[in-house]
């Protein structure tokens, strides 16, 4: 199963390190987070940063010369708060540290001040818990993690010769994801399905427990055909408008092939489906009748403890 990497840096000084490494990381295969592809979004820049990091297997940290933009509440960079939030979640973390002897580097990248002495103290850190290497420049950068990446992951020309079957991979995650959905949430399945019934607009209260934007989600519920699963531990698909399109060119076909990330929320979600139209509704005494037995023929409830979604991130056909 794809892995998916996260590059933490600051932008303006890295500018160039990250698009190499976004380059690089293309080659693989791989899903790569960061904040070329973040977009825009409601929440806060440090909310989005450390939603990415919490579905990702991997960080890269890359530390230069800038501290970045702090966060207020804490004091520190973002930087470092996504590193914190990985090593958290026991993410693999690999640290890449400028050589502050061999490398040439213009003056308006440097921090000086209060922002050195904090920059100064997070690179302590990193260096007493990580193993480190250090780079001079982008292309002695991408070199290092390119070795690096050659040692645990597989080029996606290797992948294909090796024929590796993605629905087996997908089953052990979906698996492993049904008994530890918090470890697995945000990693991504390839999956063929079908979709059943009609579109219909995301709620409100879904949208919020899974960080997606009201009013422009929707779901559908689907049926999964391959990989073969022992329960329905997904119901529903949820995309984003810009899958609209090209779910309405597929809907009556069978057997659509996609990919899709495994989430999970630990609050229940009753109400899946918005409804933007009041209305009104009149009820009788029998409504307010408590019946505590069941008769025979009579479906009993279980309340789940929490929801798990698919949300589309590609369709293959």
């Amino acid at each position: 199963m794809k892995k998916t990497v996260f590059i933490s840096s600051t932008f303006k000084d890295l500018k160039n390190h990250r698009r190499k490494i976004w380059e690089l990381l293309e080659g693989y295969d791989v899903n790569i987070r960061g904040m070329e592809s973040f977009g825009a979004r409601k929440d806060t820049p440090l909310t989005t940063s450390l939603s990415e990091v919490e579905q990702s297997d991997i960080y890269i940290g890359i530390i230069a010369y800038r501290l970045g933009k702090i966060d207020e509440a804490s004091g520190k960079s973002i930087t470092q708060r996504e590193y914190e939030r990985a090593s958290e979640l026991e993410r693999e973390i690999l640290v890449y540290m400028i050589d502050e002897k061999d490398s040439l580097v213009s003056y308006q990248n440097i921090d000086f001040g209060k922002k050195r002495e904090k920059l100064n103290a997070f690179k302590s850190i990193l260096k007493e818990r990580h193993t480190v290497d250090f780079f001079v420049n982008e292309d002695d950068l991408e070199e290092k993690i390119r070795r690096k990446f050659d040692e645990i992951l597989t080029p996606k020309e290797a992948a294909r010769e090796l024929g590796i079957d993605e629905y087996k991979k997908s089953k052990e995650l979906v698996d492993k994801f049904s008994l530890l959905p918090k470890n697995y949430s945000g990693q991504e399945a390839k999956l063929k399905i079908d979709f059943v019934d009609k579109p219909f607009p995301a709620s409100k209260l879904l949208c919020t427990n899974f960080n997606l934007e009201f009013g422009k989600t929707i779901g559908i519920k689907i049926k999964i055909k391959e990989p073969q699963l022992a329960t329905d531990t997904f119901e529903y698909s949820f995309m984003d408008e810009d899958k609209l399109n090209v779910y309405f060119s597929l809907e009556k076909q069978n057997d659509i092939e996609i990919y899709g990330k495994l989430q999970f929320s630990e609050n229940n979600v009753d109400k899946v489906e918005a409804n933007f139209v009041r209305k009104e509704y009149r009820v009788g005494w029998f409504g307010h009748m408590n019946i505590s037995t069941l008769t025979l023929g009579e479906t009993k409830v279980i309340e789940a403890d929490g929801i798990t979604i698919i949300k589309l991130s590609k369709i293959l056909n």
